[in-house]
């Protein structure tokens, strides 16, 4: 039983080795670097398979070995030229996922299935002494195994199993029972597998290192760097983007009353961490497919998604408000504050973002005027004003 354990988990790691699950947070982006890289490489594989697969075709027919043996190679040189056809006019760029993954998962078996079948014929040819010339065809193997391998670094484990089953077993075969020449043939081959292992690996590692970074960069660009929650940048184009969809929606702004005080009776560590509480709030008061952002100094924006009806908007608000305007503490005691709030909903109000960021703002602003910080002007109140 533990050997058997031992074995599962053996192979466990030995899987997680050659296809570790990439980072959620580039796990699309990969995919689309993937797709890229192998529809630029994917041609010169099938015309480097074709050439290696007529190299083994012509040493069988030079050593003078039956048609029926090998005749059925001149299958696969046919296959390539097909699919390198297909994959030039047919695999074009695309955003869509599913279909991405779908070629590149095709691509892999592909590169896999022709390598396993030549990789088996090689080790056969060579067990079974059948040709004088025994070494071109494993190093013609070496060299097309290699560079399929090259082609596809950045499908890690395709690059690898071609690398496995190109090399592995026609090497391990000539060290086995080959003359002394390919006896170190054999070790410079897996020598040379070993290399490429290691070449795909790192490449394939600063990859994803890379796509992080931009990750990282990104996010950072897009991120308010003291509360966490979206920046004018980010904001304005989900508002935009949102605008563009031609759906219902409502923008709010929000601003605290009296945090000058707070800053200066306190400090702007304290201001900074009311900032940050706030942003918690917001963030813990939206509904899924909402999103709240801060514009800058004490001043918030939040998008509510699918309210088209004034009512509901000034309902959600409401409810925002509610939130905002709890007791906040720093250092034990309670900090005087509240929030003012404004909004305007798209086909109501307006239907550029322009349009409703502006009513939106004369509605925060007519709140304010009002002197009620710790209740909502609804924004058809301050048009009329």
């Amino acid at each position: 039983m533990r050997g058997s354990e031992t074995f599962g988990n053996a192979l466990r790691r030995a899987s997680n080795w050659i296809a570790p699950s990439p980072p959620d947070a580039i796990r699309d982006a990969l995919d689309r670097a993937r797709h890229g890289s192998v529809r630029r490489q994917v041609p010169m594989l099938l015309a480097v398979a074709a050439l290696n697969i007529v190299i083994i075709m012509a040493v069988c027919a030079h050593d003078g070995m039956p048609v029926a043996s090998y005749g059925w190679m001149s299958g696969l040189v046919f296959y390539c030229a097909i699919r390198f056809g297909v994959y030039v006019r047919g695999t074009r760029q695309t955003h869509d996922l599913a279909v991405i993954r779908k070629q590149l998962h095709a691509t892999t078996w592909l590169a896999l299935a022709m390598m396993a079948a030549l990789g088996a014929t090689a080790t056969g040819i060579i067990l079974s002494g059948a040709f004088r010339s025994e070494l071109l065809v494993p190093t013609s193997l070496a060299f097309g195994a290699t560079s399929i391998a090259h082609c596809l670094y950045t499908m890690r484990s395709a690059a690898i199993g071609t690398l496995i089953l190109g090399m592995f077993p026609s090497a391990i075969a000539m060290m086995l029972v080959g003359s002394f020449d390919a006896q170190m043939l054999g070790l410079a081959m897996v020598s040379v597998a070993i290399l490429m292992l290691r070449f795909v690996t790192e490449q394939n590692g600063q990859l994803i290192t890379g796509l992080l970074l931009e990750d990282e960069n990104r996010r950072l660009a897009m991120t308010d760097p003291l509360t966490g929650i979206a920046n004018r940048r980010a904001i304005m184009a989900i508002l935009d983007a949102a605008a563009s969809a031609d759906e219902p929606f409502t923008v709010a702004l929000i601003d605290l009353d009296h945090f000058k005080q707070v800053n200066d009776s306190l400090g702007h560590h304290v201001g900074d961490q009311l900032l940050c509480e706030v942003a918690e709030r917001l963030q813990a008061a939206i509904s899924a497919g909402d999103v709240c952002g801060r514009l800058g100094g004490d001043e918030f924006i939040v998008l509510f998604a699918g309210i088209g009806d004034e009512t509901d908007a000034a309902g959600q608000a409401g409810r925002l408000l509610a939130q905002l305007c709890l007791p906040a503490y720093a250092n034990g005691d309670r900090l005087r504050f509240g929030a003012s709030l404004g909004f305007a909903t798209r086909g109501v109000h307006g239907s550029t973002v322009e349009q409703l960021l502006h009513r939106a703002d004369e509605a925060l602003y007519a709140a304010k005027r009002e002197r009620m910080p710790d209740a909502i002007i609804p924004e058809v109140r301050a048009i009329a004003a």
